[in-house]
């Protein structure tokens, strides 16, 4: 009944204007200086001026949709300031909802090539992106704002709110796309879909572009499809100018975007054109800053626009329409899942993801998404919700690009220390309720070299768990030619070697975290000098060899944003492990050392924190704690009880030297990691860290190891370093030191991923 009379009084408020002027509104497209259009209208709707129709093309689509879906300009502000448009409008996943239990191991690879099944000789590189926007966020997004009032309208644009037309751009054919029915957010993806930044859609088959390709300003199709009686345009698109060396997107614009016709004859109506050269493609946060020069130009003409147009629609009556509009929106609430790709076994799968035995709720499946492609091998899954009248609720239609899929990777890690290093992977993927991933990746450098081969398998349980047996093998040099190794009786060579085999159950604990069970068994072997005065050509290493046997429990989760140089996340682990076995020691000299064995069992407890706190848009607050405790006694020697001692190395130079000071069975450390960001991946970055061993090991008579006092001994280090990240690696220049042994400064160039294979006491 309240909707009833709702829908009365409007009918009666606008009876007097059924035959009364009418006005059109065009906007242009332009990035994030279309967010002046949400200006003009706030301007317009101030001073009552009604808008009866809206056309638009890339960010004028944007802005014409939501206005005719009755988003005032407020809300229509409000959300692209939201931390949900940030995200999918730059294509980073929303953390809250990535599903931590399936999320691939970190690799060193950078390049990967993928090699159908059903035809060996086809390649498809994966080395750069298809978009410089991955359009995973953006796909559900889209479905989530715009499927409501596409439910509502019925498909039919003329029904929403303010009658609505967006212009794509259909390349196959060379024309423009207008775009009157359908999907809404179908429409407004395809008008917005600028080449090489956003991925294009399908519709009826064939891809359609940004319609600022052929039609930025469309004019033409307002009269055609309204022929409203007055128009107002906004005109928010740079002139192109000749393509600039440093700027990819203005040579793009140059490439693909047509001459598009930006008049409008004063006898249909008011033009607005605006210089906004010093905003960007994608400078949404600075909205407000965008929409106050699109009012504050309005209201300049406000007297002129009104001259035009002396029709008057209040701020009551239009919000009043509003309310009623807004009631017959339908909640997207859903009841059925529909797959269409891939085989029987990944329909089910990507199904099973999605189903419950109750309706649920747009979270619901936001979060059920998420956890799809969450493992990466999901390459496109693009949701539609269609409307049933008859339950009020939506089918979920998802077109999923799914393939089995053999894979070769390349990567590795260019250093100007001797950690340079090569890696080559191979990879076997299935998607169905019991996945299957095989991987065999080999690293081979001068100073590391490792080999892992392991075979995951998803349980189908009704607690999801998989099953990870792996086998290791790696072996880490450490270069008397290093600058840390001077004298003061430090090992002046060390190798370390690792074989194990592993098995592994993982399991889902929130979200965002897993909890992983392990049990092993593995020999791990030191070879070294203990003393700096060796003849190197007749003196051979004193060797220790380790056979143990290892079972661990870890909880951990990790959203860092980048593996080595983040800057947003958090990376929380708790490693309990218990290990038992045998210590072979066998010296070179017999005489001063005899060979010996004893048996080793100890407990070990690990607790690790890292997060960063934004503070502003430019700088970021790093901290980080690791604490270890350890019932594992002295070993056979010094050395050989440094060599196995807990390290704690936050910095990728620490993973690559082998620093005595920064190595003990119990230790505490902490650091603040201080950093400028520059630009979104250019960063200033500066760590400082603490390191408290609970008691130092310290070397006696014949190499002998014994423990100094508890916490008489602290070490700092620290690092500056200037760090580009990019998509697929990083490149950093820096600036160390350590201050043990005394004065050791270091200075370096990295780039690519320093990733090595598990350890086995991890």
């Amino acid at each position: 009944m309240k909707r009833i009379l709702l829908l009365l009084l409007v009918l009666w408020c606008g009876w007097a204007q059924v035959s009364a002027q009418t006005v059109g509104l065009v906007l242009s497209g332009g990035g994030a200086k279309g967010i002046a259009h949400i200006g003009i209208i706030k301007a317009l709707e101030e001073n009552n001026v009604p808008i009866d129709y809206v056309a638009g093309t890339s960010m004028g689509a944007i802005v014409g949709a939501w206005y005719a879906m009755g988003y005032t300009p407020d809300d229509m502000l409000n959300l692209i300031l939201s931390d949900d448009f940030s995200l999918w409008s730059r294509g980073i996943f929303d953390e809250r909802y990535v599903y931590y239990f399936k999320k691939p191991d970190p690799s060193p690879e950078m390049v990967n090539f993928n090699i159908a099944l059903q035809d060996s000789s086809k390649f498809e590189t994966h080395f750069l992106p298809n978009s410089l926007i991955n359009p995973f966020p953006m796909n559900y997004a889209f479905m989530s704002l715009f499927a409501p009032y596409t439910a509502q309208c019925d498909g039919n644009f003329d029904k929403l709110f303010i009658p609505f037309r967006a212009v794509a751009s259909d390349v196959y054919h060379k024309r423009e796309l207008v775009l009157r029915d359908g999907d809404l957010g179908d429409a407004v993806r395809a008008s917005m879909s600028f080449p090489f930044v956003f991925k294009p859609i399908e519709i009826d088959s064939v891809l359609v572009y940004d319609g600022g390709i052929y039609n930025n300003f469309p004019v033409d199709v307002m009269k055609n499809d309204f022929n409203p009686d007055v128009i107002i345009g906004s005109i928010v698109a740079a002139k192109i100018d000749k393509p600039k060396e440093d700027d990819l997107i203005n040579q793009i614009e140059n490439m693909v975007m047509q001459k598009s016709d930006y008049t409008l004859d004063p006898e249909d109506g008011i033009l607005m054109r605006f210089d906004l050269s010093d905003v960007g493609l994608l400078d949404f946060p600075k909205a407000r800053q965008i929409a106050k020069i699109g009012y504050d130009y309005a209201m300049e003409l406000m007297d002129s626009i009104k001259s035009r147009i002396p029709r008057e629609l209040s701020q009551e009556t239009r919000q009043l329409q509003r309310m009623v509009f807004k009631s017959q929106t339908p909640d997207l609430v859903f009841n059925s899942v529909s797959v269409e790709g891939g085989n029987h076994q990944q329909k089910e799968y990507i199904k099973r993801q999605f189903e419950s035995d109750e309706p649920f709720t747009d979270e619901d499946a936001k979060a059920s998404y998420y956890k799809t492609i969450s493992d990466g091998k999901i390459s496109d899954l693009i949701p539609h919700a269609r409307y049933d009248k008859a339950s009020g609720m939506f089918n979920l239609d998802i077109k999923a690009k799914v393939h089995d899929q053999l894979s070769v990777g390349m990567g590795g890690f260019i250093s100007s220390t001797s950690s340079n290093q090569i890696c080559i992977g191979a990879h076997y993927r299935t998607v169905s309720l019991n996945s299957l991933d095989l991987d065999l990746t080999g690293q081979i450098g001068q100073s590391y070299t490792s080999g892992i081969l392991s075979a995951r398998f998803d349980l189908k349980t009704a607690i999801p768990m998989y099953l990870k047996m792996q086998a290791v093998a790696s072996k880490q040099k450490f270069y008397q030619n290093e600058t840390l190794f001077y004298s003061d009786r430090m090992p002046s060579f060390v190798t370390q070697s690792e074989q194990y085999v592993k098995l592994r159950l993982g399991l889902p604990f929130l979200t965002s975290s897993k909890a992983v069970v392990s049990v092993g068994y593995g020999s791990m072997t030191d070879r070294y000098y203990q003393s700096n005065t060796v003849d190197f050509s007749s003196n051979e290493q004193d060797r220790s060899r380790y056979n143990l046997f290892v079972a661990s429990m870890k909880f951990d989760r990790n959203n860092l944003n980048s593996y080595m140089y983040p800057t947003a996340g958090t990376d929380c682990s708790v490693l309990g492990l218990l290990a038992y076995g045998k210590e072979h020691f066998n010296p070179y000299n017999t005489d001063l050392q005899p060979n010996s064995t004893q048996t080793l069992s100890w407990l070990q407890l690990e607790g690790n924190i890292h997060t960063y706190i934004p503070l502003g848009n430019k700088f970021v607050l790093g901290l980080r704690g690791k604490a270890v405790v350890s019932s594992k006694g002295l070993l056979s020697n010094y050395t050989s009880t440094l060599a196995q001692a807990p390290a704690f190395t936050p910095t990728p130079h620490s993973q690559t030297i082998f620093n005595p000071a920064f190595r003990s069975t119990q230790y505490l450390a902490a650091g603040v990691i201080p950093i400028w960001k520059i630009l979104n991946n250019l960063q200033f970055r500066n760590e400082f860290y603490l390191f408290a061993p609970f008691r130092q090991i310290y070397e006696g008579e014949n190499y002998e190891p014994y423990y100094g006092k508890a916490f008489t001994k602290y070490h700092f280090m620290g690092e500056s370093s200037l760090v580009l990240n990019l998509s697929f690696a990083s490149i950093s220049l820096y600036a160390n030191y350590y201050d043990y042994p005394a004065r050791n400064w270091n200075f370096g160039i990295n780039i690519g991923l320093l990733v090595f294979s598990p350890k086995f006491l991890q």
